[in-house]
């Protein structure tokens, strides 16, 4: 009977002492934090976003600077201008502000717009060239960033490209993932379904740092510096996102951990970027395999995105520029990194060409529905005949030749409309 009582006697005793030997410690711990901040020692390294538009590709510098990339497939390193705002464009931000002449066009997108290339090499480039052949001058004003979606496509451009007064708007939207990315809360802002439509919500700090937190404490910074180290918060954060998502669109918990265990078995280790086909192609094929419905409500906000536009640049000429994955333009033989993965997966090639060729054309539908200029890149992809390719094969982004196509497309749609201007 006293057996019973002395051991919770030693429990509590136990406990007490944790709990003493714990508040120490975190006293401890704080004393040292304070004295670290006081002293200004081990200042932590933050990563902050942009509010605006979740991140930029470069700071600006308020000088004209050069930038340097490596062409992964090739290994060669290639060098690019950069004006004061971190435009692609050899030209100060004064000397385009002076020509009175020349039409400027603004060119926003994702990785498939800041391609490792010159910038006479870029579609915007040979944009430009054409017109200029043609007899219409034009400045293009390219900026674009890797894995934007399209709202950030349009929200650098009314932060950056704006106060530049172009006559032209153009957004390339890759089809492989920017339906996908409209979706996405992590690092960016993004759309939220209200009453009467889509308001711009601010973005949700995933990887980088909130820009109106500034955090001192180096014990947070180690802590927080250790669950990225280990994964743990990336995969708290990606699971929770996903979660969010799925609930959205009517799915569970068990079509969340399908659609995450087929994004693990779509990494292709013989591709030099081992995630290169999960993130240009098949990371939206998998998630609208398993969430379906999210198809309308990535057409819906693309449709609030274009009225949005719209209403706020009265004037402006716009233009949807669609950009398709290597998948989709159909490249043969297709390599055999990409028929290995799909053979892991849930879908097919074929199943995948027509989701896409599905989207394509609605977003060709709906450009014409909001009375946007609709380049259409994949019949000028098509109409190619040349040996070398379209796409490299490390990470899946358009090559040189590619870029031609598309910007000889691009010139096409816009010289009749810009003469037309130049005349009125």
């Amino acid at each position: 009977r006293i057996r019973p009582f002395m051991t919770s006697s030693r429990g509590k005793r136990f406990l007490v002492n944790a709990l003493i030997y714990l508040g120490i410690i975190a006293v401890t711990v704080l004393v040292v934090d304070g004295v670290l901040i006081l002293t200004a020692m081990f200042p932590p390294t933050h990563n902050y976003g942009d509010p605006d538009v979740g991140w930029r590709p470069v700071a600006a510098t308020g000088k004209m600077a050069i930038g340097k990339c490596m062409e992964f497939s090739t290994g060669e390193m290639i060098s690019f201008m950069r004006n004061e705002d971190g435009v692609r464009v050899g030209i100060s931000r004064d000397s385009i502000m002076r020509d009175s002449v020349s039409a400027r066009i603004a060119v926003t997108g994702d990785s498939h717009t800041d391609l490792c290339a010159t910038n006479e090499q870029l579609h915007s480039g040979v944009m430009v060239s054409e017109l200029k052949r043609a007899g219409i001058p034009a400045i293009a004003l390219s900026y674009g960033a890797g894995k934007y979606s399209p709202l950030q496509d349009y929200l650098a451009f009314r932060k950056v490209l704006r106060p530049y007064q172009p006559d032209v708007l153009i957004i390339n939207l890759y089809t492989g993932n920017d339906f996908y990315d409209l979706l996405r809360v992590d690092d960016r802002p993004h759309f939220v379904k209200t009453k009467s439509g889509y308001r711009i919500s601010d973005p949700v700090w995933f990887l980088l740092d909130d820009p109106n937190t500034r955090r001192k404490s180096r014990v947070l910074f180690a802590a927080k510096s250790l669950l990225d180290l280990t994964g743990v918060r990336r995969i708290y954060f990606r699971l929770s996102e996903l979660r969010a998502l799925a609930v959205e669109q009517g799915g569970n918990l068990r079509s969340v951990i399908a659609y995450v265990q087929d994004i693990y078995r779509a990494r292709e280790p013989t591709l030099g970027y081992p995630d290169a086909l999960n993130a240009q192609i098949l990371n939206q094929q998998l998630f609208f395999h398993h969430f379906p419905t999210a198809k309308e409500e990535t057409i819906a906000r693309l449709r609030a995105l274009m009225t949005l536009v719209k209403r706020e640049n009265p004037g402006l000429i716009l233009v949807m520029s669609a950009l398709p994955s290597y998948q989709l333009t159909g490249e043969q033989p297709v390599d055999a990194a990409l028929t290995n993965t799909l053979e892991r997966l849930p879908i097919s090639y074929e199943e995948g060409k027509r989701q896409e060729t599905e989207m394509y054309e609605r977003l060709r539908r709906l450009s014409l529905e909001q009375g946007w200029i609709f380049v259409d890149n994949l019949k000028a992809l098509h109409g190619y005949s040349g040996s070398d390719r379209l796409y490299n094969n490390f990470d899946y982004h358009l090559l040189p030749p590619a870029s031609a196509l598309i910007g000889r497309a691009q010139a096409d749609a816009l010289a009749d409309v810009l003469r037309e201007r130049t005349d009125a």
